[in-house]
């Protein structure tokens, strides 16, 4: 198991709410918004802390893993800040937003969230999200295969973030990953201990389990499996804490993995039918798809020839309906030409 990439709290984006769509769609054409358009007036204090209040929630719906619902909350926490033109405000929730684009794969839309994350960040003095605004455009670069250009970006968050426990734990994590994949293990390992001691004290257990999965794959580049499944255990065991089902899946898959390869097929088959099941709970098709592989082969190992071919037949179906083409539009079906 080595690093495949980031392994973070990103999340995915989800469309705007169809009260601010007219403007969201604007924006979007013209390229130059860098947040809503403020709406409205009322007292200031209840408006804060409506958006306070609705960050809180995207936080938590991101920590379990429900991206579509927490790019939702967050673009409300957004209208409300920019509405009183609370600048700290916007600028955190941009950083927020920028790093759901850039789990769902949008970079060049994760590039923009930041980069205004950084411009508001630098009118409100906001350090730490100044902080985490530039480690996630590391995380982009990260992404693109410039490891060196991502750690640089990484040490200026970090120096950014002095002061700041929370934005520096995020620094240090990603600083960690980037040492890791350059060969500095034993720096990795240091930058992701501090990583941890923050985030357990924080009680952000989404966070501790990202640095418990990178360690294990340190471990396990190493040669150290042992040591890499116990990671992984711990990573499992925070991730089961904040119910983030895509993490618990990850978690269990590379458990898995990692009995397999201590020769442990009946824990590898526990794992991987624990994995399926969470995937398959939380819609991660990839996930399906490689502990589908990975059981029908280990149930005919172990002498499971019934579960075997259910998984194979299982894999088949999942194959087939990715294949199958898109459903004709309903008019062409019956028979109708399509509206032009």
């Amino acid at each position: 198991m080595e690093i495949h990439g980031m392994r973070n709290h990103l999340s995915r984006v989800a469309a705007a709410r169809g009260s601010a769509l007219g403007a969201a769609l604007l924006a979007g054409v013209l390229g130059l918004a860098c947040s809503t358009a403020p709406k409205g007036s009322g007292e200031s204090y209840a408006v804060r802390n409506k958006a306070a209040d609705y960050s809180k929630l995207a936080d938590q719906a991101l920590g379990r893993g429900e991206y579509d619902s927490a790019v939702k909350i967050y673009r409300e926490a957004l209208e409300a800040d920019s509405s009183i033109d609370n600048v700290a405000g916007v600028a955190s929730v941009h950083a927020s937003l920028g790093r759901a684009y850039l789990a769902s794969g949008s970079a060049a839309q994760a590039e923009r969230e930041f980069s205004c994350a950084l411009e508001y960040a630098r009118i409100a003095g906001a350090k730490p999200t100044a902080a985490l605004a530039t480690a996630g455009l590391g995380e982009i670069l990260y992404s693109g295969g410039d490891k060196e250009g991502a750690l640089a970006k990484f040490e200026e968050a970090l120096a950014l973030a002095a002061g700041d426990s929370a934005s520096t734990a995020v620094a240090l994590h990603d600083a960690a990953a980037a040492k890791a994949a350059l060969g500095r293990d034993v720096e990795a390992q240091a930058d992701l201990a501090k990583a941890a001691s923050i985030n357990k004290s924080l009680k952000r257990p989404t966070e501790l389990a990202s640095n418990n999965y990178v360690l294990a794959s340190i471990r396990a580049k190493a040669g150290d499996l042992p040591g890499a499944l116990s990671a992984i255990l711990a990573a499992l065991d925070s991730d089961k804490k904040a119910e983030n089902g895509p993490g618990i899946a990850q978690d269990l898959a590379a458990a898995a993995s990692l009995s397999l390869r201590m020769g442990k097929k009946a824990d590898a088959y526990d794992y991987w039918m624990r994995s399926f099941d969470t995937a398959l709970a939380a819609n991660r098709p990839e996930s399906v798809r490689k502990a589908l592989a990975a059981l029908s082969g280990l149930a005919a190992d172990l002498g499971r020839d019934k579960d075997a071919t259910r998984y194979a037949e299982l894999l088949a179906r999942l194959d087939a309906a990715e294949a199958a083409p898109a459903s004709p539009p309903a008019e062409k079906a019956a028979g109708k030409p399509a509206t032009p």
